[in-house]
Protein backbone atom coordinates (compact mmCIF):
# COMPACT_ATOMS: atom_id res chain seq x y z
CA UNK A 1 0.00 0.00 0.00
CA UNK A 2 1.35 3.48 -0.74
CA UNK A 3 1.82 6.62 1.47
CA UNK A 4 2.53 9.62 1.50
CA UNK A 5 4.37 11.20 4.54
CA UNK A 6 5.66 14.55 5.41
CA UNK A 7 7.62 15.12 8.49
CA UNK A 8 9.02 18.02 9.81
CA UNK A 9 10.98 18.13 12.98
CA UNK A 10 12.70 21.34 14.36
CA UNK A 11 14.50 20.58 17.96
CA UNK A 12 15.82 22.29 20.70
CA UNK A 13 14.93 25.59 19.35
CA UNK A 14 17.14 27.77 21.81
CA UNK A 15 16.79 31.95 22.37
CA UNK A 16 18.30 33.28 25.18
CA UNK A 17 17.09 37.34 26.03
CA UNK A 18 20.07 38.26 27.82
CA UNK A 19 23.85 36.51 27.36
CA UNK A 20 23.77 33.27 26.84
CA UNK A 21 25.24 31.20 30.10
CA UNK A 22 25.23 34.64 31.88
CA UNK A 23 24.11 34.56 35.12
CA UNK A 24 20.79 36.29 36.18
CA UNK A 25 20.20 35.81 32.36
CA UNK A 26 16.71 34.27 30.92
CA UNK A 27 16.64 31.01 28.30
CA UNK A 28 13.82 30.73 25.59
CA UNK A 29 13.83 27.24 23.72
CA UNK A 30 10.95 25.41 21.91
CA UNK A 31 10.86 22.15 20.39
CA UNK A 32 7.96 21.83 17.46
CA UNK A 33 7.66 18.14 15.50
CA UNK A 34 5.42 17.23 12.52
CA UNK A 35 4.78 14.13 10.47
CA UNK A 36 1.38 12.85 8.15
CA UNK A 37 0.57 10.16 7.00
CA UNK A 38 -2.31 9.42 3.66
CA UNK A 39 -3.19 6.22 3.14
CA UNK A 40 -4.54 4.46 -0.33
CA UNK A 41 -7.70 4.05 1.01
CA UNK A 42 -7.54 7.85 1.98
CA UNK A 43 -7.25 7.10 5.49
CA UNK A 44 -4.67 9.94 7.02
CA UNK A 45 -2.74 9.67 10.24
CA UNK A 46 -1.13 13.24 12.00
CA UNK A 47 1.08 13.46 14.42
CA UNK A 48 2.43 16.79 16.10
CA UNK A 49 3.46 18.31 19.20
CA UNK A 50 5.13 21.30 20.77
CA UNK A 51 7.12 22.20 23.44
CA UNK A 52 8.20 25.36 25.04
CA UNK A 53 10.80 26.13 28.03
CA UNK A 54 11.87 28.87 29.69
CA UNK A 55 14.54 29.14 32.31
CA UNK A 56 16.29 31.15 34.45
CA UNK A 57 20.56 31.16 34.38
CA UNK A 58 21.74 31.46 37.61
CA UNK A 59 25.28 30.65 36.95
CA UNK A 60 27.91 30.29 33.62
CA UNK A 61 26.49 26.69 33.09
CA UNK A 62 23.60 25.93 34.78
CA UNK A 63 19.71 26.67 33.56
CA UNK A 64 16.61 25.99 36.07
CA UNK A 65 13.30 26.62 34.35
CA UNK A 66 9.48 25.05 33.54
CA UNK A 67 8.47 23.07 30.05
CA UNK A 68 5.22 22.21 28.76
CA UNK A 69 4.32 19.89 26.03
CA UNK A 70 1.21 19.35 24.04
CA UNK A 71 1.05 16.19 21.63
CA UNK A 72 -1.99 15.31 19.37
CA UNK A 73 -2.46 11.99 17.62
CA UNK A 74 -4.88 11.64 14.58
CA UNK A 75 -6.28 9.53 12.66
CA UNK A 76 -8.94 9.99 10.38
CA UNK A 77 -10.29 6.58 8.22
CA UNK A 78 -11.95 6.66 4.87
CA UNK A 79 -15.24 7.55 5.70
CA UNK A 80 -14.16 10.63 7.59
CA UNK A 81 -14.93 9.54 11.43
CA UNK A 82 -11.40 11.20 13.65
CA UNK A 83 -10.15 10.09 16.42
CA UNK A 84 -7.67 12.22 18.76
CA UNK A 85 -5.23 11.17 21.49
CA UNK A 86 -4.12 14.34 23.15
CA UNK A 87 -1.33 14.27 25.61
CA UNK A 88 0.36 17.04 27.56
CA UNK A 89 3.48 16.92 30.61
CA UNK A 90 4.44 20.18 32.44
CA UNK A 91 7.39 20.65 35.56
CA UNK A 92 10.57 21.73 35.93
CA UNK A 93 13.66 21.11 34.39
CA UNK A 94 17.55 21.32 34.80
CA UNK A 95 19.96 21.89 32.39
CA UNK A 96 24.09 21.93 32.20
CA UNK A 97 26.08 23.05 29.45
CA UNK A 98 29.93 23.70 28.75
CA UNK A 99 32.17 23.60 25.78
CA UNK A 100 33.90 20.97 25.22
CA UNK A 101 37.64 21.30 26.23
CA UNK A 102 38.82 24.72 25.28
CA UNK A 103 36.84 25.15 21.91
CA UNK A 104 34.74 27.89 21.04
CA UNK A 105 32.97 26.11 18.28
CA UNK A 106 31.59 22.79 20.23
CA UNK A 107 29.78 22.59 23.11
CA UNK A 108 27.38 19.77 25.07
CA UNK A 109 24.23 20.25 26.94
CA UNK A 110 22.62 17.71 29.19
CA UNK A 111 18.91 18.20 30.03
CA UNK A 112 16.95 16.79 33.06
CA UNK A 113 12.76 16.85 33.15
CA UNK A 114 10.81 15.97 35.81
CA UNK A 115 6.84 16.78 34.72
CA UNK A 116 3.21 15.54 35.56
CA UNK A 117 1.81 14.40 32.79
CA UNK A 118 -1.84 13.23 31.30
CA UNK A 119 -4.10 12.58 28.36
CA UNK A 120 -7.36 11.88 27.21
CA UNK A 121 -9.15 11.07 23.84
CA UNK A 122 -11.62 12.67 21.85
CA UNK A 123 -13.75 11.20 18.97
CA UNK A 124 -16.25 13.34 17.06
CA UNK A 125 -17.08 15.83 19.62
CA UNK A 126 -18.41 13.03 22.15
CA UNK A 127 -17.03 13.32 25.64
CA UNK A 128 -13.71 12.89 26.10
CA UNK A 129 -12.84 8.80 27.49
CA UNK A 130 -9.78 7.25 28.48
CA UNK A 131 -8.43 9.77 30.62
CA UNK A 132 -4.87 9.32 32.34
CA UNK A 133 -2.42 11.26 34.21
CA UNK A 134 0.59 10.26 36.13
CA UNK A 135 5.03 11.22 36.06
CA UNK A 136 7.41 11.98 33.37
CA UNK A 137 11.27 11.45 34.32
CA UNK A 138 13.40 12.17 31.46
CA UNK A 139 17.31 13.06 30.80
CA UNK A 140 19.48 13.46 26.95
CA UNK A 141 22.42 14.78 25.94
CA UNK A 142 22.47 16.97 23.06
CA UNK A 143 25.75 18.41 20.72
CA UNK A 144 25.89 22.13 19.50
CA UNK A 145 27.98 23.39 17.12
CA UNK A 146 28.45 27.08 17.24
CA UNK A 147 28.70 29.03 13.59
CA UNK A 148 28.90 32.90 15.21
CA UNK A 149 26.58 35.73 15.92
CA UNK A 150 25.22 33.39 18.60
CA UNK A 151 23.75 30.24 15.55
CA UNK A 152 24.06 27.04 16.64
CA UNK A 153 23.29 23.72 15.15
CA UNK A 154 22.01 21.07 18.42
CA UNK A 155 22.49 17.47 17.70
CA UNK A 156 20.27 14.84 19.81
CA UNK A 157 20.58 11.19 19.15
CA UNK A 158 17.99 9.87 21.83
CA UNK A 159 17.99 9.48 25.86
CA UNK A 160 16.60 7.64 28.73
CA UNK A 161 12.88 8.30 30.08
CA UNK A 162 10.91 6.64 32.57
CA UNK A 163 6.72 7.16 32.60
CA UNK A 164 4.10 6.14 35.15
CA UNK A 165 0.12 6.54 33.62
CA UNK A 166 -2.99 5.79 35.34
CA UNK A 167 -6.50 5.61 33.38
CA UNK A 168 -9.45 6.77 34.98
CA UNK A 169 -11.22 3.94 36.46
CA UNK A 170 -8.43 1.35 36.52
CA UNK A 171 -7.02 0.07 39.85
CA UNK A 172 -3.24 -0.42 38.48
CA UNK A 173 -0.64 2.15 36.62
CA UNK A 174 1.17 1.39 33.12
CA UNK A 175 5.29 1.77 33.37
CA UNK A 176 7.20 2.08 30.62
CA UNK A 177 10.93 2.50 30.33
CA UNK A 178 12.61 3.81 27.21
CA UNK A 179 16.88 4.02 26.28
CA UNK A 180 16.56 5.32 23.21
CA UNK A 181 20.37 5.95 22.41
CA UNK A 182 20.95 5.61 18.84
CA UNK A 183 17.24 5.23 17.80
CA UNK A 184 15.98 8.75 16.88
CA UNK A 185 17.82 11.30 15.70
CA UNK A 186 16.90 14.93 16.14
CA UNK A 187 18.19 18.14 14.69
CA UNK A 188 17.79 21.78 15.14
CA UNK A 189 18.79 25.14 15.04
CA UNK A 190 19.01 27.74 18.32
CA UNK A 191 19.64 31.50 18.55
CA UNK A 192 21.05 33.64 21.29
CA UNK A 193 20.38 37.07 20.78
CA UNK A 194 22.10 40.31 22.42
CA UNK A 195 24.94 38.20 23.37
CA UNK A 196 28.00 40.46 23.86
CA UNK A 197 31.68 38.82 24.25
CA UNK A 198 34.85 40.37 24.57
CA UNK A 199 36.23 37.90 22.30
CA UNK A 200 33.28 37.41 19.34
CA UNK A 201 30.29 38.61 19.26
CA UNK A 202 28.41 36.03 20.69
CA UNK A 203 28.48 34.22 24.14
CA UNK A 204 27.65 30.19 24.33
CA UNK A 205 27.66 27.74 27.09
CA UNK A 206 31.45 27.43 29.08
CA UNK A 207 32.27 30.83 27.50
CA UNK A 208 33.31 32.51 31.56
CA UNK A 209 36.47 30.13 30.96
CA UNK A 210 37.63 32.00 27.48
CA UNK A 211 36.27 35.44 29.58
CA UNK A 212 38.43 34.99 32.48
CA UNK A 213 41.18 34.70 29.62
CA UNK A 214 40.67 37.75 28.38
CA UNK A 215 40.06 39.64 31.38
CA UNK A 216 43.37 38.56 32.61
CA UNK A 217 45.44 39.45 29.56
CA UNK A 218 43.32 43.08 29.74
CA UNK A 219 44.39 43.31 33.10
CA UNK A 220 47.95 42.42 32.61
CA UNK A 221 48.14 45.14 29.72
CA UNK A 222 46.56 47.86 32.38
CA UNK A 223 48.43 46.95 35.37
CA UNK A 224 51.83 46.70 33.45
CA UNK A 225 54.10 49.91 33.61
CA UNK A 226 54.50 52.35 31.09
CA UNK A 227 58.34 52.81 30.07
CA UNK A 228 59.78 55.97 31.20
CA UNK A 229 61.64 58.24 28.61
CA UNK A 230 65.14 59.28 29.88
CA UNK A 231 65.58 62.76 30.89
CA UNK A 232 67.67 64.63 29.24
CA UNK A 233 70.56 66.04 30.74
CA UNK A 234 70.68 69.97 30.44
CA UNK A 235 73.78 70.49 31.72
CA UNK A 236 75.52 67.92 29.17
CA UNK A 237 73.64 69.79 26.26
CA UNK A 238 74.98 72.59 27.34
Amino acid sequence: MKKLILALLVTAGTVATANAQEPKSILLYGDVSLASTRNADLSKHTVWDAAPGVGYQFNHNWTLGLSIMWKQDATKDSTGNSTTINTYRVGPFARYSHYIRKSETFFWYGQFDFDYQGGYTTNEGNPAYDKNNGVYVGFYPALGVNFGRGVCMNFNIGGIDYSTVKYSGATYSINTFDLTFGHSVNVGISKNFNCGHKMHSHHEPGDEVHRRKADKMEDEDDAAPKPKRKQRNRDEDE
